[in-house]
């Protein structure tokens, strides 16, 4: 009797230990499935708030010809999206970790939908500036949240940097894809370029439930932080984009970059001392934030400034249509789209410090080649460089977000991701100012094509050695 007790005992220890493996193989698989769906979420919507900033230039006179407008009008049309972008990531960021980055990211989406909508159905030039506004807005509040919901819901170093390899795809492909997309979509009428977000954002917002929630944190809010930091920033990108129209001597001009200085200094001295500061100074401290922050806004500095010029080089120089020059970018889309994807091999496999450095390298090489080919450059070369660059900067991109995130404690993760998105959006509205700039003092869009491209693969290169001396200490 007792060895049949016995036998029943054991019979019933197995069947616990075996439905106890059952559920933790279900919990796993609930796990990768909830994190595959915020990955696919937060590269879907990263790759709207990215394409937005380059799908609207090459509609800009067909929008003109219907609603009207001055030049300041236009301009504001434009870059009303990117000061507010840029400027409101901070304060993204911190209401990303106090009310929850999933909370933050589906309100940003939703929100970026509406402002889409108001954007078609705009009836005047200052309605759709408003529309553009408010999607930047909206832009700010998905962007660090996105970065900070790929960080929870993939506590495995590797997995993580798989997901932020497809994050970044949809971030690298969108600068490529957008000018694309303007020129196939504004012949049918200029209402469809803002008119296609809706459906993607009505996808996001489909799945909001099946997303993990995001944790809360009961940090105090710094009202004086957030004042200096949006004054700052916004003053200073405003500055920046005043220099293309009015020039680096307009008082306007001067006025703008003074302020914008004068409040980042106030900001940085009001972070030292304050209780609650809503970006801890301590960020700045670590190796690997500093590296990020720096090589991150060089790069975007480069991008954006190369896609601006090339895109003006190959209509006004070359004679080509929006949509033929827009195709010049789709094989470095198509590059950049799958590198990420395996960025996240080659990051876990060869290292950060590896990758980094190695795509640095490749996107220099690509600058510098395309300098090589005689005057005047033709689309193929500009592609290949294009391509080639982009290859680079997909590996590169994943790797610092990454290295961001292992940078800073977990609690810090929304205004980490904040700062460091900032930086690049900053440099990326000094980029396309300066490299304006450049194409106005040379003789020919040829010569400013090249004087680009030399300086930024110089940029890149001590954007590298920066990063591997800084290594080289730690």
């Amino acid at each position: 009797m007792t060895s049949i007790n016995e036998s029943a005992a054991l019979g019933l220890v197995c069947e616990d230990e075996s439905l106890e493996r059952e559920t933790r193989r279900a919990s796993r698989r609930s796990a990768r499935y909830s994190a595959g769906l915020t990955t696919f979420t937060t590269s879907l919507a990263f790759f709207l708030t990215g394409m937005d900033t380059m799908i609207v230039n090459v509609a800009l006179p067909t929008i003109t010809a219907d609603l009207g407008g001055n030049m300041a009008l236009q301009q504001w049309m434009i870059d009303g999206y990117t000061l507010l972008f840029a400027s409101l990531l901070l304060l993204a960021g911190s209401l990303s970790d106090k009310f929850g980055a999933k909370r933050m990211f589906f309100f940003g989406t939703a929100l970026f939908g509406a402002a889409s909508l108001l954007s078609t159905f705009a009836w005047t030039m200052l309605v759709l500036i408003v529309g553009r506004c408010l999607m930047g807005v909206a832009a700010a509040l998905i962007l660090p949240a996105s970065m900070a919901l790929i960080n929870e819901a993939n506590p495995d170093p590797r997995r993580r940097a798989f997901a932020l390899g497809l994050w970044g795809a949809g971030s690298a492909s969108a600068s490529a894809f957008g000018p694309m997309f303007g020129g196939l979509l504004t012949p049918i009428h200029w209402s469809l370029i803002f008119a296609v977000n809706v459906p993607f954002c009505l996808i996001v917002l489909a799945l909001a439930p099946k997303v993990a929630p995001s944790p809360t944190r009961a940090i105090s809010f710094d009202w004086l932080g957030q004042t200096l930091a949006l004054i700052g920033l916004a003053s200073l990108v405003a500055g920046v984009i005043e220099i293309g129209s009015l020039g680096i001597s307009s008082p306007v001009t001067l006025a703008l970059l003074s302020v914008g200085v004068a409040a980042l200094v106030l900001f940085v001295i009001a972070q030292a001392k304050v209780g609650h500061p809503m970006v801890p100074l301590n960020l700045f401290r670590n190796d690997g934030m500093r590296i990020s922050l720096i090589v991150g806004f060089i790069m975007i500095f480069n991008w954006f400034g190369m896609v601006f010029i090339s895109t003006l080089f190959l209509q006004s120089e070359q004679g080509m249509s929006p949509f033929a020059a827009g195709l010049v970018f789709i094989p470095s889309a198509v590059v950049m789209v799958v590198i990420n994807v395996f960025s996240g091999q080659v990051i876990n496999s060869m290292g950060t410090r590896f990758t980094v450095s190695i795509g640095l390298i490749a996107m220099a090489v690509g600058f510098l080649a395309a300098v090589l080919v005689p005057a005047p450059m033709p689309a193929w070369a500009i592609a290949v460089a294009l391509s080639v660059v982009g290859l680079g900067g997909a590996l590169v991109t994943p790797a610092l977000s990454g290295l961001v995130l292992v940078s800073v404690e977990q609690k810090q993760a929304g205004i980490a991701s904040a700062v460091f998105n900032t930086f690049r959006q900053v440099g990326g509205a000094i980029g396309v100012a300066v490299f304006g700039v450049v194409a106005t003092f040379t003789p020919s869009l040829d010569g400013s094509l090249r004087a680009v491209f030399i300086a930024a693969a110089l940029l890149l290169i001590c954007a590298f050695a920066y990063a591997r001396l800084r290594w080289a200490e730690r």
